[in-house]
């Protein structure tokens, strides 16, 4: 049987670092190796490797993207993805693969459009990992839907359910909870304190669908001396603004803002204590994942994705509200949960959604994907 022919493509993968590049740096790295598939990655940034190729493109926030949105009346990050999009064309046509698997609604629909034009048979999986709008989704061939909640939104929207696979994003998970070893000695090496406990926030650093600025002003509310709070993410234009309210409201010693390599992210888990985010709505959440794969306790909003996710190792509130996050935050501090329930975390999330459990599904989907009818 010949072997399934996919492109991975994602323009940000190499330039940031959200969950999108997160995600399919690692699906790559965990089937690169798959006796069935035959896998390429095409990244917008970085280092060549074996079956990993970097396309010329015009990076976002770059002044050359920033010229060419303008005059197209469009984002730099469109000019980012048409751009990528224009290098990918000689190879769709070269290679000819059977799938091409992406998460970036302007990608995917340049890719649709494409797939117009004489000699491209390829067929678009979707990873609906945003979410995007499910009236979107009847234009590519096949969506991968990471939660049930966006599954049942996309139903409700007539989007056939044969053209949909329900399966979450995996995650590269060891097999055993990771030794936390000398803590102090960790938080020295990080450059954090050894003496309060440390509330750690993975993701985007705005104000946005992360909200952190909710808890910034949540962690304010607690009395004095109160935990350390360590954003860990992205950082966009709505930066600065969090980070000064941070530095005032928490003061210089109990609050940090930082951005990291993606292999420096475990260190910062290991020496966290509470895992927190306030977003409202996640498309999957993969910081959820990686922080109970640490035995972190993760304090979310209470929604169906969440709960999803977590189940009934989550602690959940209406992080709509003032005050919610804040209470949440003040009985984890307070109540410290024996190291057993810390080992409970990591096996649920890796019986779920690690990588050795979920490979062959993703083998499946992309088989199935590539034999399905246009």
């Amino acid at each position: 049987m010949a072997r399934t022919k996919v492109f991975i493509v994602c323009s940000g993968l190499g330039h940031i670092n959200r969950g999108y590049e997160s995600f399919f740096r690692g699906c790559f790295d965990a089937l690169v190796s798959e006796a069935d598939l035959d896998l390429t990655l095409y990244k917008g940034a970085g280092a060549q490797a074996a079956h990993e190729i970097r396309l010329p493109n015009l990076c976002r926030g770059s002044r050359s993207a920033k010229i060419l949105g303008k005059l197209l009346g469009r984002s730099d990050y469109f000019a980012e993805q048409l751009t990528f999009f224009l290098s990918l064309l000689p190879r769709l046509l070269a290679r000819r693969p059977d799938v091409v698997y992406v998460s970036d609604v302007v990608l995917g629909n340049l890719l649709r459009l494409a797939q117009k034009l004489p000699f491209f048979s390829y067929k678009v999986l979707f990873n609906n990992n945003g979410p995007v709008l499910p009236t979107l989704l009847h234009r590519w061939d096949h969506i991968q839907q990471v939660s049930p909640q966006y599954l049942n939104d996309a139903l409700a929207a007539g989007v056939p359910r044969e053209k949909q696979t329900l399966l979450p994003s995996a995650v590269d998970i060891p097999k055993s909870l990771p030794p936390h070893g000398d803590p102090g000695a960790l938080r020295d090496a990080l450059g954090l304190p050894r003496d309060r406990p440390i509330v750690l926030s993975v993701g985007a650093i705005d104000g946005g669908r992360k909200r952190m600025d909710y808890l910034v002003q949540e962690m304010a509310k607690l009395p004095v001396p109160r935990p350390f709070l360590l954003l860990l993410g992205q950082k966009t234009s709505d930066s600065p603004r969090i980070i000064e309210l941070g530095e005032d409201l928490l003061s210089m010693d109990g609050f940090d803002a930082r951005t990291v390599a993606k292999d420096e992210v475990s260190d910062y888990y290991r020496a966290a204590s509470i895992f927190a985010l306030a977003s409202v709505d996640e498309g999957f959440g993969l910081a959820y994942v990686e922080a109970m794969s640490y035995g972190l306790p993760c304090l979310v909003h209470d929604y169906e994705t969440s709960r999803f996710v977590l189940g009934d190792m989550g602690t959940y509130g209406d992080l709509t509200q003032p005050g919610t996050l804040m209470e949440l935050l003040s009985d984890s501090v307070r109540v410290a949960a024996a190291p057993s329930v810390a080992t409970a975390r990591h096996a649920g999330v890796y019986d779920r959604f690690s990588w050795d459990r979920l490979t062959p599904a993703y083998v499946e989907l992309f088989q199935q994907c590539a034999a399905s009818r246009s």
